[in-house]
């Protein structure tokens, strides 16, 4: 089974029933009815219980939706707390490695390394908030 439901398949106007709906989406029939338990729309109260394509898609766009953190310039998602965090001290670490830059701090609250890809650009916008120690790779020199 996929780590992800896929959309690819999904005809939106296409009637699919659960065992159908679960082979094309990769997931199993069971999935699907905790789905519907979940709010996915039912075409009827009709035997077998159909799903529409176009249902089945906006349901799964709205479960990936949920799962997104929108973390600010100076913030890291905390894969330990699974939450957007703050840097312990207001410090960070950012690392240049030819044109690509990582910024790395620890959590603020479980003491856990976290780190998030920024842009070059971004840099004086995260240091006027953060005390930064820049390292620069020597082989990209």
């Amino acid at each position: 089974m996929p780590k992800q439901a896929r959309l690819s398949g999904i005809k939106s106007y296409r009637c699919y029933t659960l065992k159908e709906a679960a082979a094309l989406v990769g997931v199993s029939p069971r999935t699907i009815r905790n789905w519907i338990r979940d709010g996915l729309q039912l075409l009827d109260a009709s035997y077998p219980p159909l799903i529409r394509g176009d249902d089945l898609r906006a349901h799964i766009n709205a479960q990936r939706e949920g799962r997104k953190v929108k973390t600010g310039l100076c913030e890291f998602y905390c894969l330990r707390c699974r939450a957007c965090r703050g840097p312990a001290g207001a410090m960070a670490d950012y690392e240049i490695t030819g044109n690509k830059a990582m910024l790395t701090a620890i959590c603020d609250v479980c003491e856990t390394l976290m780190c998030k890809p920024v842009s070059l650009t971004s840099l004086s916008a995260i240091r006027a908030k953060l005390d930064l120690t820049i390292k620069r790779d020597e082989l990209a020199l």
